[in-house]
This record gives C-alpha cells, structure tokens and sequence, in this order.
C-alpha cells in the first residue's frame, strides 16, 4: 500500500495531470482499478517478476466468470435459432414470392412471434460484446496509467522520479529535457500541463514523463548518465520485473517490433477465431438462396474484426492487447463447451417431442 501521504498527493494530482476518464468511465475504471490493484498486491506478495501480466490474466477470468450468464444466454439462444432453423425456413417458403410490403410485414411479424415463442433473443449475441466495451475502455486507461490505479507501481515510479530530482540539475536537463519536451509536444493540451507548464524539478512532472518513457527510452538515458545514474539502475530493474510479461513491456504501446507485435497478432488471430466459432452457429442461407442477414453480419464480421483489433492493440498499451487476447481465449472455451452442451440438449428434447 501507499506508505506516505506525499506518494498520495503525488497520484491524486498526477491523476487529474494525465489523460483520464471522463464522468460516464471513470467511476468503472476507479472501480476496476481496485479489483486490479487488490489482486496485484496479492500476487506481489507471493511474486515479484510478472506480476503486471498474470495480474491481467486473473483479472479477465474473473470478468468472464462475472459474464458468464450472458454468455449462457447467447450460446443458448444462437444454438436454438440454428435448430429451429428449418421452422424459420418453412415460414419463409410460406411467403416465397410475395415482395409485396405487407406480406414482408406478416413474414416478419409471423418470425418474430416464433422466435420470441421459443426463447431466441436477437441481441443476445450482442449484449456480452456491449458490455464488455466500457470494461475495455476502462482498461485502457487503467494499463495506459498503472501507476495512478496500482500503489506499488506508483510508489516505484515515485521513486525513480526523487532519483531523478538527485540528478545534477545541467545534467538532469541536457538528458531527459528532449525527452520532456516531446511528451509535451504529444501532451501540450492537458489541462495541468496547459495551465502549468512542464517543469524538470517538480515530482508530480518527473513521475508523468517516467510513466511515459519505453524499455528503449530508458537504457539511452541510463547510458547517457553514467555514474550518475547508479541509484536509477535497481528502480528500473524492479519497475522492469514487475511491468514486464514474456520479455513484453506491458505498459508500453504494442507497436510493430518484436516481441510487441505478437500481442496485435494473437489478438487478430484469437478474434477470428472465436468469430469462426460464431458464425457456426449463425443459421445457413435459406432454400430461396438467399443469405440469412445475421449470417451476412457475421460473416463480414468474422474477416473485419480481427483486422480492427490488431490494428488497434498496436497504438495501445500492450497489456490491453493481452487482455483482449486472453479474454478471447476463455471465451472460446466457454464457446466450445456451451455449444456442444446444448446441441446435445435440444437434440435430446428434439427427439422427446418427436
């Protein structure tokens, strides 16, 4: 935990420093920051290497045991509509031909009844996604901030930070001020930034810009210090254990290098294929030939979708990609389960009425 109040006041006045939720999300990553930081302390405990990256692996299965009865309902309702398939099919067929705007009205009211009748929900498939985006989006800011969200990032970022402030000042300045003035280019319309400027020998500013330099950033400074930055050395080799996950810096941006690039691939890959796993459950096109619309949305979905989310994890903190891909990966266990549990289901009740 926070051991002084100086840290405190460091974290609540960098908090409101950086780019952070508004009113709607920052109530839900408040909240889901402490679920993460209680069960980073615990694993802290027990671990000093890796934590940062089992904390988020934990963390996702307890979001999909907390989504798991949505996901129930889902899997159920897309099972059933694909065994009730030939039903649908026979009212279709009963208005084949018919173009006409009231007859396409009757069909439709006519599927609606049947569907409703038999428990199909056509937002079931939706409502787990929706629910979870303003979880992702919270989490985004969470990874993007850990230091404000998790005491003991926070207090080894504080840290580094009076190591820095020890720093002759002219050597201070000619080592970290390019990199202090790119962050304020990239930052220049934060509000306290804004307001207050950029200053080297504050610790509220010195803790932002440690928050914003990469592996990359700090072994050039650390070269470029000397023996002046022999105090830094041990700080950065425990902020490095405990942020880093299989060589994978998980507070820092993705991007295009290795190993970063593999979270935006294994995130492409594991959205496909649970999407793969959807679209089998989607009801086939009818008799007439013409495609079933969920099937069209799935199908466009299933090729669109892992393209977006690799492109996305690539500009984000690499640890919302490891999220996303472990949460991707639990749900395809959830998906392969359900599935075959209430195939087996409808069947044997199929059979029963039959």
């Amino acid at each position: 935990m926070l051991g002084s109040e100086l840290l405190s006041g460091v974290v609540l006045t960098t908090f409101s420093s950086v780019k952070m939720p508004g009113s709607i999300l920052g109530p839900i990553a408040k909240i889901l920051g402490q679920i993460y930081n209680m069960l980073f302390n615990g694993l802290y405990g027990v671990m000093n290497v890796g934590v940062l990256g089992f904390a988020i692996i934990i963390f996702t299965l307890i979001v999909k045991i907390i989504l798991f009865p949505l996901m129930v309902k889902q899997q159920k309702s897309s099972i059933k509509m694909q065994m009730l398939q030939p039903e649908l099919e026979k009212i279709r067929n009963k208005y084949k031909g018919q173009k006409d705007q009231l007859s396409q009205q009757k069909m439709a009211m006519e599927m609606q009844d049947f569907q409703k009748k038999n428990g199909i929900n056509l937002m079931g498939g939706c409502l787990p996604l929706l629910v979870q985006l303003p979880i992702l989006y919270a989490l985004f800011y969470i990874f993007q901030n850990a230091y404000v969200y998790v005491d003991v990032i926070g207090q080894n970022y504080t840290d580094i930070a009076n190591a820095i402030l020890q720093i002759p000042q002219t050597t201070r300045m000619e080592v970290f001020g390019p990199y202090a003035q790119t962050f304020v280019d990239q930052y220049k319309n934060v509000a306290t930034i804004k307001a207050n400027g950029f200053d080297l020998s504050r610790l509220n500013d010195i803790v932002m810009l440690v928050n914003y330099l990469n592996v990359d950033s700090w072994q050039s400074i650390v070269s470029q210090l000397g023996s002046n930055g022999t105090a830094l050395v041990d700080l950065l080799a425990t902020k490095n254990n405990i942020e880093t996950f299989l060589f994978l810096p998980l507070v820092s941006q993705a991007g295009l290098k290795w190993p970063g690039i593999m979270v935006p691939i294994l995130a492409a890959i594991t959205t496909y294929a649970q999407s793969k796993i959807m679209m089998s459950m989607t009801p086939p096109a009818s008799n007439g030939g013409q495609e079933n619309p969920a099937m069209a949305m799935t199908k466009t979905m299933t090729y669109v979708m892992p393209f977006m989310m690799g492109f996305f994890c690539i500009s984000m903190p690499a640890g919302l990609g490891l999220y996303w891909t472990i949460s991707n990966v639990f749900g395809i266990i959830q998906q392969v389960i359900l599935q075959k549990y209430y195939k087996k289901k409808f069947m044997g009740e199929a059979a029963q009425n039959g």
